[in-house]
């Protein structure tokens, strides 16, 4: 497809020349004509033409002042505009100049300069769209960069390594580790697709993820059907045991209105561990971030030695949430590495009590002494 000019002159005669001199050297130039500033403004906006050929001296808005307002709009600013005038004294092209103009011809207009000034037009016309398309690739890739980052590492993390290119290992208090499993998951998946799998997968995956994004957790990793996240890290969180209570339930509600629908039905395991965590990079060459300590293992053991469809809590945990949340005593589990250890099943929110207001309680005492 041939290059578009846009030539704005009042006069139709300097017009068909001018499109008589460009035919000759390609005849696939498509040709836009406008006789005034605002006319020629509003098709430039339309049209996106790669040069505009502009009269000085034109009605309603002249050369000048609608270079100015093409030089202001983002759209349309980088299209080189030739300015045609007389009057080529010093004190008449400078403001030409200043305007930003990238050329201008003397008229009556020369053919050879014509040709030669137009050629050059387009050259920059290209390089500038090239650039402009470059840049724009340059931030897409930019974006799909930030959003496998923010996939694989807590957004604090992703500031660290872009601030100074490494994030310190550091020892994180006061953190709740959340593991959770698919119950009977390699018995379900010998008889999938490789694709159904992933999908059942992508589908639960996204939905924790949105569960856990809402209460300012973060996600880990995934490893195989477990899916592993933290609240109170990287940044602190003092209410980290309220908000891991409601991803766990969350979740686990989740999956129960999801199998109403789905053929596939899915079982969850859920276990939580509350107390201090070290978290660091443990690959530079694909920045994979990861958490440490007895907290993380005890997190897996809770996990491990839940029944289906629950959410196994320790006792540190339970002394948080029992005045909020319906909370069944387990009978105590040995744990491998720690001994004998309480263990508690968390369940939905307690009802809300409406408190009285001491005025009713006032208005309720004086109604029992009337009656």
């Amino acid at each position: 497809m041939g290059k578009t000019i846009l030539i704005v002159d009042d006069t139709s005669a300097i017009i068909e020349y001018i499109k008589e001199v460009l035919s000759s050297v390609d005849p696939f130039f498509l040709f836009i004509t406008a006789g005034s500033g605002i006319e020629a403004y509003k098709s430039a906006l339309k049209n996106m033409p790669d040069v505009i050929i502009m009269d000085i001296d034109i009605p309603e808005s002249d050369g000048l002042e609608t270079l100015t307002r093409i030089k202001r709009r983002s759209e349309i600013k980088d299209i080189p505009v030739i300015i045609t005038t007389t009057n080529t004294s010093y004190d008449k092209i400078e403001p030409i100049i200043d305007s930003k103009a990238f050329n201008y011809l003397k008229k009556p207009v020369n053919k050879q300069e014509l040709k030669i000034k137009v050629n050059n037009a387009l050259i920059l016309s290209h390089a500038l769209k090239e650039l402009k398309k470059q840049k724009q690739k340059l931030i897409t890739e930019k974006q799909k960069s930030e959003t496998i980052l923010k996939a694989l590492l807590p957004e604090k993390i992703i500031h660290d390594i872009k601030k100074t290119g490494y994030s310190i290992p550091k020892r994180y208090q006061d953190v709740v580790v959340i593991f959770i499993d698919l119950v009977s998951f390699t018995s379900k998946t010998n008889t999938m697709s490789p694709h159904r799998l992933i999908k059942e997968l992508n589908e639960l995956y996204s939905a924790y993820d949105e569960i856990v994004s809402h209460c300012n957790c973060s996600r880990i990793k995934t490893v195989g059907d477990a899916y592993i996240a933290t609240c109170g890290l990287p940044s602190e969180n003092k209410n980290a045991i309220h908000d891991a209570a409601k991803i766990a339930l969350d979740i686990r509600n989740y999956i129960i209105n999801r199998n109403m629908s789905n053929p596939i039905k899915w079982k969850v395991r859920i276990g939580m561990y509350h107390g201090d965590v070290i978290g660091s990079l443990v690959s530079l060459s694909n920045y994979t971030f990861d958490i440490f300590g007895n907290t993380v293992n005890m997190a897996a053991r809770y996990q491990s030695i839940c029944d289906p469809m629950q959410i196994n809590i320790p006792e540190s945990m339970m002394k948080v949430l029992k005045a909020k949340y319906h909370i069944i005593e387990r009978s105590p589990r040995n744990v491998k590495g720690q001994g004998i250890m309480p263990m508690y099943y968390l369940h939905n929110p307690l009802p809300k009590v409406n408190i009285p207001k001491k005025e009713d309680v006032f208005i309720t005492n004086k109604l029992a002494l009337m009656y």
